[in-house]
């Protein structure tokens, strides 16, 4: 029993504490990956958003492709039908990210 017990206390424990480090610097990598997921669901929600306003605006979007996504679950925001025309605005790009901003091994040559 001493000899399990000190090889606990000599081997185990450190390696657990190594280990438990390791796992910190792990959770801080999946808690960017998830803010980073996050920015991009609500960057690509932005720009639903928009096509769906510059497409009601201009009547581009043809009803075949309405009922293909009226058969995908569609937010409630798209469901929603302007009952007037809204005066044409000039078109304004939409400020993107780049993903290279946020994982600069990307601007390495590929092997």
């Amino acid at each position: 029993i001493r000899s399990d017990s000190s090889q606990v206390v000599n081997e185990s424990i450190p390696q657990i504490y190594t280990k438990a480090t390791e796992m910190r610097q792990i959770y801080r990598k999946i808690d960017k990956l998830e803010a980073f997921v996050k920015m991009i669901g609500n960057s690509v929600a932005g720009l639903e958003e928009r096509v769906i306003k510059a497409e009601t605006d201009l009547g581009a979007f043809p009803s075949t492709f309405k009922k293909i996504l009226h058969t995908i679950s569609i937010p409630s925001f798209l469901n929603k039908s302007s009952s007037s025309r809204q005066q044409q605005t000039l078109y304004e790009p939409p400020v993107l990210f780049k993903t290279e901003d946020y994982f600069p091994c990307l601007n390495e040559a590929p092997y």
